[in-house]
C-alpha cells in the first residue's frame, strides 16, 4: 500500500482507493482533510482479490469504519471482484464507492450486487467525493445494526486442570444461542486433544483454531466457513487438533487480525483455552473482552487460582477483564465464597451448583444437558448468560495485595 498516512491511529473513518489515477488521489486526499476524524490511508495500485490480497496497514485495521475509492476504468471484472472480495474482509465495516468515466448498466448491476453502495463519474471533484463521504457517514451515524454489530469475545482459563471449565463453556454457549437467539462461535483453543467437540458429540472436526491462525491473511468469510462445525442448536464450534501435532507459534498481528473478523462475524465468540501458552495467553487476553477464571472449591485450585490473579492483575488492563468463577460449589464446601473471595482478593463473578453425575453421563453421550430441563446447575447457567448478554459488570475487583495465600501456605 502506498501514499501517506496520517498520524491518527485510530481514525473514525478511512478512506483508501484501488486502481485510483493520480487526480482521485489527490481529490481523496483534500476531501479527508476536511472531514472531521477522516484521514486518507494510502493507495493499492493493483486490485484485490483472493489471489492479491495485500497487507492492510493498522490505520485501516483500527477505523471505525472504512471507505474504498474503487476505480472500475483499468478492468471492470477485477473491480466487481475487489468489491466483494473487499465486502467480505471488513463485512459491515466498509463502504466502498465505484468511480469510471463511463459504467455500463450490467457492470453497474453486478457491483451493486456485490457490496457498491454509490458510483461517481470521472471527473470527481472535491466537493462531490466530500459529499459522498458525508452520506456515508450519515448512514452509518442512524444504522443501531452497524453500531452494535461489533461482538465480544470471552475467554476461558481453568485454575487448574479438571475443574470443569471446558464443560461450563460448552453450556454456557449453548444458552447463548438457545435462549437468547444469538449467533455464537466457540473455539477450542487447545494445542491437541480438547474436549469441546467430543463434549457435543462433533465427529467431523478437520480443521482446527491454529491453522485458521496460520491463514489470517487469507481469511473471509468462505475460508472460515470450510473451519466450522455445526452443532444441532446452531452453535459454530471450531474444534482443536485430534491428534497431538507442534504448536503454531501465532503471532499477536495474526490473532488481532482474526478476533477482529470473528467479531463482525459473530455477537459472542467464546473460547476455551488454558494459561500454559504464555505468549498466546497475554495476546489473548488483549483481545478478549471478558476473561473467566474457573476454579473449584478445594485447596489445590483455589492455591493456583490466587497465583494466577495475582499474575494477572499486575496488569491493569488485564485486572478489569477477570471474572472468577467457582464451579461444583456446593453449602458443604471446607472453604466457602467468603473465604475465597477474601484470600484471593477479588470479587465471585458466579458460582455454579455442583451436578458432577449429570455433567458426566452428559459428557460420556457427548449430549449437553437441555437450557429447558430444571435443575440449580441450568439455573445458575441462565442467570450468567443473562448477566453477559446484559452488560453485567460484577463489580469492581478488589485491589491485589500481598500475602494472598494466607491458608493455602
Amino acid at each position: 500500500m502506498n501514499g501517506n498516512t496520517s498520524n491518527t491511529d485510530h481514525p473514525s473513518l478511512a478512506i483508501f482507493s484501488v486502481c485510483a489515477d493520480a487526480d482521485l488521489v489527490s481529490t481523496a486526499t483534500s476531501a479527508a482533510f476536511n472531514i472531521s476524524g477522516a484521514v486518507y490511508a494510502g493507495e493499492f495500485r493493483d486490485y484485490i482479490t483472493a489471489e492479491k490480497r495485500p497487507q492492510f496497514s493498522p490505520v485501516l485495521k483500527n477505523a471505525a469504519c472504512c471507505v474504498a475509492l474503487i476505480d472500475f476504468d483499468r478492468d471492470p471484472e477485477q473491480a466487481i471482484a475487489t468489491t466483494e472480495r473487499l465486502r467480505q474482509i471488513f463485512h459491515q465495516k466498509i463502504g466502498i464507492v465505484g468511480i469510471g468515466a463511463q459504467l455500463d448498466a450490467g457492470i453497474l448491476l453486478r457491483a451493486v450486487r456485490n457490496g457498491c453502495t454509490e458510483f461517481l463519474t470521472k471527473p470527481v471533484g472535491q466537493p462531490e467525493l466530500a459529499a459522498s463521504l458525508n452520506r456515508f457517514n450519515v448512514v452509518r451515524a442512524v444504522d443501531s445494526h452497524a453500531q452494535s454489530s461489533v461482538g465480544r469475545v470471552l475467554t476461558f482459563f481453568g485454575s487448574k486442570g479438571g475443574v470443569g471449565t471446558t464443560m461450563l463453556a460448552v453450556h454456557l454457549a449453548i444458552f447463548m444461542v438457545r435462549q437468547h437467539g444469538k449467533k455464537v462461535l466457540l473455539i477450542d483453543y487447545k494445542q491437541q486433544l480438547g474436549h469441546v467437540a467430543l463434549y457435543l458429540g462433533l465427529k467431523d472436526t478437520q480443521y482446527h483454531f491454529e491453522e485458521l491462525l496460520h491463514n489470517a491473511d487469507r481469511l473471509d468469510t468462505v475460508l472460515l466457513n470450510g473451519f466450522i462445525v455445526r452443532h444441532r442448536s446452531g452453535l459454530d464450534v471450531i474444534a482443536s487438533p485430534e491428534l497431538s501435532s507442534g504448536p503454531y507459534e501465532a503471532t499477536s498481528e495474526e490473532l488481532e487480525r482474526v478476533m477482529d473478523f470473528l467479531r463482525r462475524e459473530y455477537d459472542y465468540v467464546l473460547v476455551d483455552s488454558t494459561v500454559a501458552y504464555q505468549d498466546a495467553k497475554n495476546s489473548l487476553i488483549e483481545q478478549s473482552d471478558e476473561i473467566y477464571i474457573v476454579s473449584t472449591p478445594d485447596v489445590a485450585a483455589l492455591r493456583d487460582l490466587a497465583r494466577l490473579v495475582e499474575r494477572l492483575s499486575l496488569n491493569e488492563a488485564f485486572t478489569s477483564k477477570l471474572r472468577l468463577v467457582v464451579n461444583r460449589s456446593t453449602a458443604s464446601d471446607s472453604v466457602n465464597s467468603e473465604q475465597i473471595e477474601k484470600t484471593v482478593r477479588f470479587p465471585i463473578f458466579v458460582s455454579v451448583p455442583n451436578n458432577y453425575f449429570e455433567l458426566l453421563r452428559a459428557s460420556n453421550d457427548g449430549e449437553p444437558i437441555p437450557p429447558q430441563r430444571r435443575s440449580e446447575f441450568n439455573q445458575a447457567i441462565s442467570r450468567w448468560a443473562n448477566q453477559i448478554d446484559n452488560g453485567a459488570n460484577g463489580g469492581e475487583p478488589l485491589s491485589v495485595k500481598k500475602k494472598l495465600f494466607a491458608f493455602l501456605r
